[in-house]
């Protein structure tokens, strides 16, 4: 009997199969934790590559965008689906959206983990949640636009330009802080107007205005009444053909001399030319070196200096006219001056200045030189010492750490569109547009670029 009772108080006291049930749970609860962490781990994985395709996303968009802006959500959802592919970390639902923000933009992204593990505990998915704001870096800049105005440009092309850059002005002052951008206009032809009130500036040298009259006699074969024919031909302005003609007599009479009295005035329209030996590269003007001013030739709209009111410069792209021919070389020179520290103009801050500005350049034209210099005018016909002008300008410009955007419009000449990429920066500095379309566009991916996004949030 006492056998018994011992036996049976030996096994209410063996706990052994209540420690295998605990540890058994305990397995059960770690194991689970684990696995929940391998999920968690997951999660955090994709939420630190949405953090970082977001901020790319964000860097990379329009700032001048709405929020309905087809251009700007494209751009962002192009930059994040590019940081984000092949590394989804299986997340499904992955959702992003762009919001303009004043003198920016916000991203927000969110996609849900589905859980390996986690349903065991009824855990079926993380959601991730992400953002990024990123905003103008408010950078100083100095920014000359160099337009051809030439009379190739009539018509729907000027008006095509005018939308343009009126579109880059409005785009680079939306997105900067007050004050920090200023702008200068330069339209050319074979010259560039550098304003009449400057007429008695110390680095112009212009001569007075002046009457000439007289008697011209001139011998023609041509007689009054006489039967007449009309011959028609082709002539040019800028390198653009239009159909010309004149009358001359079927049957010729006898030579005889004509006369007449003429009465002409000869005035300056703010024209300004070159000095000589040609070419004139060199940027500077002064009293000792003045720039020449062309009597009785026609010239663009008058140039805009350096300016941070953007209403002026939008009303003087408004007003300007195409007409005349083309000399490239001039656009340019007079494009670096407004952005030269030193005379003529000294508005322009110095290149090395603390803070530093950023001094850009746009060069626009619609072809190639058909103009040269000649003596101190822009008459000559030798284009091929343009070209080559044009390239000097282009390499001093630019050693002077002046950001050069050269865009080619309608240009067909295989050699004008190298020569103008050559001009540039870089590769991705030129633009070669084909029409109005082309053109809006490079002028928006201009002030893109111009308009540098930093992180805020």
């Amino acid at each position: 009997m006492t056998r018994i009772k011992n036996r049976v108080s030996h096994y209410c006291s063996d706990t052994r199969a209540s420690v295998a049930m605990l540890f058994g749970l305990t397995i059960f609860v770690l194991c689970g934790s684990i696995a929940l962490g391998l999920d968690y781990a997951r999660a955090l994985a994709l939420r630190t590559k949405l953090q970082s395709a977001v901020d790319a996303a964000a860097l990379g968009a329009n700032p001048n965008g709405t929020a309905n802006d087809p251009a700007m959500i494209a751009r962002v959802n192009e930059n994040f689906n590019y940081n984000m592919q092949n590394q989804k970390y299986g997340a499904v639902a992955i959702n992003v959206t762009s919001t303009p923000i004043p003198q920016g933009v916000r991203v927000d992204a969110t996609a849900d983990v589905p859980t390996s593990f986690g349903r065991l505990l009824g855990i079926n998915k993380m959601p991730v949640s992400v953002k990024a704001e990123a905003i103008n870096a408010k950078t100083n800049f100095e920014i000359a636009l160099v337009l051809d105005n030439t009379y190739s440009m009539s018509g729907s092309k000027l008006s095509d330009l005018q939308s343009a850059v009126k579109t880059l002005v409005t785009n680079v002052d939306t997105a900067s802080a007050p004050g920090t951008v200023k702008y200068a206009l330069v339209p050319f032809s074979n010259y560039v107007n550098v304003g009449v009130a400057n007429r008695s500036a110390t680095w112009m040298s212009v001569p007075q205005d002046y009457n000439e009259s007289g008697n011209y006699c001139y011998t023609t074969t041509d007689w009054p009444g006489c039967p007449a024919t009309t011959t028609t031909g082709t002539c040019y302005n800028d390198g653009v053909p239009y159909s010309c003609s004149y009358s001359s007599c079927t049957t010729p009479g006898p030579p005889q001399q004509l006369c007449y009295d003429y009465a002409y005035t000869y005035t300056w329209n703010g024209c300004a030319g070159s000095r000589i030996p040609a070419p004139d590269v060199d940027v500077t003007a002064s009293m000792a070196a003045p720039i020449p001013g062309i009597l009785d030739v026609g010239c663009p709209s008058e140039l805009t200096r350096l300016t941070v009111d953007a209403a002026t410069v939008k009303s003087q792209i408004d007003a300007m006219v195409a007409q005349g021919e083309t000399f490239i070389p001039s656009g340019l020179m007079w494009g670096w001056r407004v952005l030269s520290p030193g005379p003529p103009f000294s508005d322009a801050a110095p290149y090395k200045s603390n803070p530093p500005t950023r001094k850009v350049m746009i060069l626009m034209t619609d072809g190639e030189n058909t103009k040269s210099q000649s003596d101190v005018a822009h008459e000559g016909t030798d284009t091929a010492a343009s070209d080559t002008e044009m390239a000097q300008l282009c390499t001093l410009i630019k050693a002077e750490n002046i950001e050069l955007y050269t865009i080619a419009f309608t240009v067909t000449n295989q050699q004008a569109k190298n020569a103008l990429k050559a001009c540039a920066t870089n590769s991705a500095h030129f633009f070669d547009s084909t029409d109005g379309t082309a053109l809006q566009q490079a002028f928006s991916q201009i002030s893109g670029s111009l308009v540098k996004l930093s992180l805020s949030k």
